[in-house]
């Protein structure tokens, strides 16, 4: 088992530069918006592709977190995997189906 994981771990190409410098530009850019949830959200970029994840408590935020990202110089996609969470009901809903 633990062979296969290493064989695995292996052909996963760690992230680069280019991927490391957006990433740390997206979360600059967040850092300047009062109405981001910096707290609640993850960004991880392979490849140019980021991929948004976590909770929006504001579903207006979905929109504007991808313009946010899409806007960043080097960024190829950007995937939508956050959830929209109602604080007082408890009410979420996952990211739109791509279609």
């Amino acid at each position: 088992m633990l062979r296969a994981l290493a064989g695995i771990a292996d052909e996963i190409p760690p992230s680069s530069a280019g991927d490391t410098a957006i990433r740390e530009q997206i979360f600059a850019e967040l850092k300047r918006q009062t109405w981001a949830p910096i707290a609640l959200i993850d960004v991880t970029v392979r490849k140019g592709v980021v991929a948004l994840s976590g909770a929006l408590t504001d579903e207006r935020q979905r929109q504007a977190l991808r313009i946010l990202a899409k806007n960043v110089p080097g960024v190829k996609e950007v995937q939508d995997d956050l959830v929209w969470f109602e604080p007082e009901t408890g009410m979420y809903l996952e990211a739109p189906e791509k279609g």
